[in-house]
C-alpha cells in the first residue's frame, strides 16, 4: 500500500520528468493541495466557482486552461474538480493544447478530483496517481494535534488510531472529537468504530461487519477449518522473515445454505482481524461503479490487516461481463493480483459456472474450496449446534436418529428444522421434544431435492477445480444412480 510520502515522491519525479498533466484522485482536496505545495511551492488553484486566485473572469474552464502556463506565475497550476467538464470537447481540446505547449514553457498542471473517466484523447498526455487514505502515522499526528487543541487526553492512542484506519483526515478528525467526549477509553474506541461504520454505510459498497461466528460454531467443513487455522501464523512478521508472502484469500463455492458465508465470517474471527464486507450489487447500483470499486478497495487497504468478505462474487464478476461490468471486473482482478496490503479476500460463490477462469486461477486466491451437502456426522453436529444456540441440551434428543433421513438437507435447512420445531412447541405451551423436530423435518422440502441436477452440476465443476471443504465423502454419491 502506498503512503502520502510515496505520492509526494511520485509527484517530484513526474514534475522533474516534464509530465504536462498529473491527475490526483482523492476526495481529500486540501490534503492533495498540501502534497502539491510540498513539491512545487505556492501554486495558483482553480475552482469552477472562484476561477484562479485573484484572476478575474477565469471561472470558464476553457479560458482558465488557455491562461495556464502563459505567464511565469502560472507555470504550475492546480485545477480542482474538473472531471464533470471532461465531457465537453472544448475542455479536452484545451488540455491537449496545454500539453503540447507545456514542454516549451516548462509548465505543469495538477488536476485534483475524486474520479476520472479519462477521455481517450488525453491518455498519452495525462498520468494518474491515487492518493491513499491516511496511514497510522498521519492519524496519530492528527490525534495528537486534536488532543493538544482541546487539552484532552486519550489513554491508548494506538487503539484509537487503529480504530480510525480507513477514514479520511476530515472524517478521522470528527471521529476523534466525538471520542474525546467519551467517559473511558473503551467507550472512546467504540465511538470511533461506530462512526466508521456510519461513514462506510454511506459508501454503500462496503461496510464494517461484526464477525459473530467462530469456527467452532460451524458444523462440518473440517478440511477448510484446518486450512484456515494453519494460515493464522502466516500473518505474523516472522512469516515474512521466513520468506512466506501474505495470505491472499480463499474462494468458497458450492451448494446454497451449507456454510460458505459463515466460513468467511469465521475466517475474520480465527485470524483476529476486522471484517469488511463488499457488496457488488451496491457497486453496480452506484452512479459510478468504477469509482465505487476503487473506493472500496482503497478503504480495505487502509484498514489492513483485514478480511474482505465478498459474498456471491459471481454476481459482480460474471464470465460474460461486458461494458461497465467488464471494467469493474478488470479493475477488481488487477487489484487482487497486485495488492500489497494485508487484505485477505474471503469470497463465496453459488453460481460457479459463471466464474471466469481468471478469477479462480492461483495467484488471486491461495485456494478454492467446494462446500457440499453435509454428511451424516456433519448433520448431527449442525443440529446439535443449533439446539445449543437456542438454549437446548443436544444430549436430551436422539440426534443420530433424527438426522438419519435428512440426506438432502443443507445446514441452513437443518437450522430451520430447529426453529420450526420450537414454534410448534411454543404454540403447544410446552418445551421442545423430539417429535417436534421430526414433524418440522417432514414439513421441510430441501432445496437440493428440487434442484437435483443443479447439485450434480456443482459437483462436476468442483471435481477438477476445487478442494472439498469436508472430509466426509459419503455425500458424493447422494444423487448418483
Amino acid at each position: 500500500m502506498s503512503t502520502a510520502g510515496d505520492v509526494q515522491q511520485a509527484l517530484r519525479r513526474r514534475v522533474a520528468a516534464g509530465y504536462p498533466i498529473v491527475c490526483l484522485l482523492t476526495h481529500e482536496e486540501s490534503r492533495a493541495l498540501e502534497m502539491v505545495r510540498s513539491v512545487v511551492g505556492a501554486v495558483p488553484v482553480w475552482t469552477a466557482t472562484q476561477g484562479f486566485d485573484r484572476v478575474p473572469d477565469t471561472t470558464d474552464p476553457v479560458r482558465a486552461i488557455a491562461l495556464a502556463g502563459v505567464q511565469p506565475a502560472t507555470r504550475v497550476t492546480v485545477m480542482c474538480d474538473l472531471h464533470p467538464f471532461l465531457r465537453d470537447p472544448r475542455v479536452v481540446r484545451a488540455l491537449r493544447e496545454f500539453a503540447q505547449r507545456a514542454e516549451a514553457t516548462s509548465s505543469a498542471m495538477f488536476l485534483v478530483m475524486p474520479w476520472l473517466d479519462m477521455p481517450v484523447e488525453l491518455e498519452k498526455d495525462m498520468t494518474v496517481l491515487d492518493v491513499p487514505l491516511p496511514d497510522a502515522g498521519e492519524l496519530a499526528r492528527l490525534l495528537e494535534a486534536e488532543l493538544e487543541r482541546s487539552g484532552g487526553k486519550m489513554g491508548d492512542v494506538e487503539a484509537a488510531v487503529l480504530a480510525a484506519r480507513g477514514l479520511t483526515m476530515g472524517e478521522a478528525r470528527r471521529a476523534f472529537r466525538l471520542a474525546m467526549t467519551s467517559p473511558d477509553m473503551q467507550s472512546a474506541v467504540a465511538e470511533i468504530v461506530a462512526e466508521k461504520q456510519r461513514i462506510m454505510r454511506r459508501s454503500a459498497a462496503i461496510e464494517l461487519v461484526d464477525p459473530d461466528v467462530g469456527l467452532d460454531e460451524i458444523g462440518g467443513l473440517e478440511v477448510l477449518k484446518v486450512w484456515l487455522r494453519s494460515r493464522v501464523p502466516a500473518f505474523r512478521s516472522s512469516a515474512r522473515a521466513f520468506g512466506l508472502p501474505q495470505p491472499r484469500g480463499v474462494l468458497v463455492c458450492g451448494v446454497q445454505g451449507c456454510g460458505k458465508s459463515l466460513a468467511a465470517k469465521a475466517a475474520s474471527k480465527v485470524f483476529g482481524l476486522p471484517l469488511v464486507r463488499m457488496d457488488f450489487a451496491a457497486v453496480f447500483a452506484s452512479s459510478s461503479p468504477e469509482l465505487a470499486i476503487r473506493t472500496a478497495t482503497r478503504i480495505a487497504e487502509a484498514v489492513a490487516p483485514v478480511v474482505l468478505w465478498v459474498d456471491e462474487i459471481e454476481k459482480g464478476l460474471a464470465a460474460d461481463a461486458s461494458g461497465t461490468h467488464a471494467r469493474v471486473f478488470g479493475e477488481f482482478l488487477v487489484w487482487m493480483q497486485e495488492k500489497r496490503a494485508a487484505v485477505f479476500v474471503a469470497a463465496t460463490a453459488n453460481e460457479v459456472e459463471q466464474l471466469p477462469p481468471e478469477l479462480v486461477r492461483r495467484g488471486r486466491f491461495d485456494d478454492v474450496f467446494f462446500v457440499d451437502l453435509p454428511g451424516v456426522k456433519e448433520r448431527e453436529e449442525i443440529l446439535a449446534i443449533h439446539l445449543r444456540r437456542h438454549g437446548r441440551d443436544p444430549g436430551k434428543y436422539p440426534i443420530a436418529e433424527l438426522t438419519k433421513g435428512l440426506e438432502h438437507f443443507s445446514g441452513a435447512e437443518l437450522e430451520q428444522v430447529v426453529i420450526g420445531a420450537l414454534f410448534r412447541a411454543f404454540g403447544l405451551s410446552r418445551d421442545l421434544v423430539a417429535e417436534d423436530l421430526r414433524i418440522a423435518a417432514k414439513e421441510t422440502v430441501p432445496l437440493a431435492s428440487m434442484y437435483e441436477e443443479r447439485v450434480q452440476a456443482l459437483r462436476a465443476w468442483a471435481a477438477t477445480r476445487a478442494r472439498r471443504a469436508s472430509a466426509d465423502r459419503r455425500t458424493l454419491e447422494l444423487f448418483e444412480d
